[in-house]
């Protein structure tokens, strides 16, 4: 069928999202979407929007990401959550050793990752045997595949343990249904755990080598857009995207529910107040911003594919740290503002704007959106100093 234009990638997105709309109310109650919607994002083919073309994939870039991610955001959330990493977590196995990722690719299965190094391992012939148990396996329920954290004393490296992804296939994992939270429900980000389950070498990815070296294991270096920049800000521009998605479409339903409300207690439509006139134009003027940095950071990464710059410095990466720390942050504070504005009408569960503020809210406080601590970082290497406040 050859690879898709970025525009057929943005219609598919749109749909997916429409889809998604149906099942926003089962997806609050049941703490996930269904199958029936993964089968959707499945044959949009998404997973393979940034998997290299020698292995099936798009090849694409930064901007049709981004936008991607955003167009669905503008719907859901939680669903831009899910195709978001559905996408994304195909970057790190084109790191992987190359039989790795020819079994994880020809598999066509969807992959998942939790980053947190926290599994133990056993070192037996051939592998390792991994056990531990991890929270927050996004969308794990849709999965084949998923990339757990443990330090590994991977072969070949020196240096003794790193931080890797230890890729099983979930079938050998227990799913831990433990996903019941504030926001984001419809992720379905329940938890696995791991007792003993074998994982060959060419499923291990030692990320430390990867962050120092901007290249995958065995080499096979592909010009394609995940091999020409830098792998942690490619990886993470997808939640901005989110915030700046969820925050368009609270906006724009901003100014229609302020445009049909009546307030009773003055005689007037909410529109004419040059209160309600003052604050809309507030809030516009902030999603000019977030969406103006939205962009710069997208442009940044592209800046960094054409110039074919897999790493930069921690200064540049701590800085793309701080603007999407900043974008979450006040897509948050913007959704919890338009609430308050628009008052009891708009605070029943359920209400789109309800749970734009719930899921807004924990974009922000995802761990590689801390507020405080990419701020700081930032600040720190602005002197010299290493972005690691123990470094």
């Amino acid at each position: 069928m050859g690879t898709p234009t970025h525009e057929e990638m943005i219609a598919r997105a749109e749909h997916i999202g429409q889809q998604a709309d149906l099942e926003v109310a089962d997806a609050e109650r049941n703490g996930g979407f269904s199958l029936k919607l993964r089968d959707v994002v499945h044959e949009a083919q998404m997973h393979k929007l940034l998997r290299p073309k020698r292995y099936g994939g798009f090849g694409m870039g930064p901007r049709t990401f981004s936008e991607v991610v955003r167009v669905i955001a503008q719907h859901n959330a939680s669903a831009a959550w899910l195709v978001y990493f559905t996408a994304l977590h195909e970057q790190w196995v084109a790191f992987l050793d190359p039989k790795g990722r020819q079994e994880v690719y020809d598999s066509d299965g969807f992959t998942a990752d939790i980053f947190f190094p926290i599994g133990k391992v056993e070192y037996v012939d051939g592998g390792v045997k991994l056990s531990g148990q991890w929270n927050f396996g996004s969308g794990v329920l849709w999965d084949d595949w998923i990339g757990l954290g443990a330090f590994v004393e991977v072969p070949g490296y020196d240096g003794g343990p790193q931080p890797c992804l230890v890729c099983a296939n979930t079938k050998e994992l227990e799913i831990i249904r433990n996903w019941d939270t504030l926001g984001l429900r419809g992720t379905g980000s329940h938890g696995v755990k791991a007792d003993s389950t074998f994982v060959p070498w060419h499923r291990v990815l030692p990320l430390g080598h990867v962050k120092g070296t901007g290249q995958p294991v065995g080499g096979a270096y592909s010009d394609e857009p995940i091999f020409r920049i830098p792998f942690m800000p490619l990886f993470c521009v997808g939640f901005n995207a989110i915030a700046v998605g969820a925050t368009q479409r609270i906006l724009t339903d901003l100014k229609r529910r302020i445009h049909e409300r009546q307030r009773v207690l003055y005689g007037v439509k909410e529109w004419e107040s040059p209160i309600a006139q003052r604050n809309l134009a507030e809030m516009l003027v902030k999603l000019d911003g977030i969406e103006a940095l939205q962009e710069r950071y997208v442009v940044q990464l592209e800046t960094w594919q054409a110039a074919n710059t897999p790493l930069c410095s921690e200064a540049d990466s701590n800085r793309l740290n701080a603007w999407r720390s900043h974008i979450c942050r006040q897509a948050s504070q913007m959704a919890f503002r338009a609430l308050e504005m628009l008052g009891g009408a708009a605070a029943y569960k359920g209400d789109p704007l309800e749970i734009a503020a719930r899921d807004l809210f924990m974009v922000l406080i995802h761990v590689g959106q801390i507020y405080d601590d990419n701020m700081l970082a930032y600040g720190r290497t602005q002197y010299g100093l290493s972005g690691h406040p123990l470094l």
